[in-house]
């Protein structure tokens, strides 16, 4: 029985982390790409009926340009996202 409970414990634990881990993403956050360009402030964030954002837009290069929430992370001054300036044309 206290075997069940330890890894109810530690189950617990570790999803209060990753959950603490999440970026804040919200409107007027900066975003660069993993080698550090600037890419652009996020003018809407779109979430799903859980409240939990599921993708961003950004004007880039004088285009709307929607970035996949899963792809951000928090960086030093803002957020950083995994796609390259590469990606980011073909979006």
């Amino acid at each position: 029985m206290k075997y069940i409970f330890a890894l109810a414990a530690a189950l617990s634990f570790s999803s209060l982390a990753v959950a603490q881990d999440a970026p804040v993403i919200k409107a007027r956050t900066m975003v660069k790409t993993a080698d550090g360009v600037r890419i652009g402030f996020i003018d809407r964030v779109y979430a799903n009926a859980e409240g939990t954002a599921t993708s961003v837009q950004i004007i880039y290069r004088g285009r709307f340009v929607s970035i996949p929430a899963a792809t951000l992370s928090s960086g030093e001054k803002g957020l950083v996202t995994s796609l390259t300036a590469d990606d980011l044309k073909k979006l």
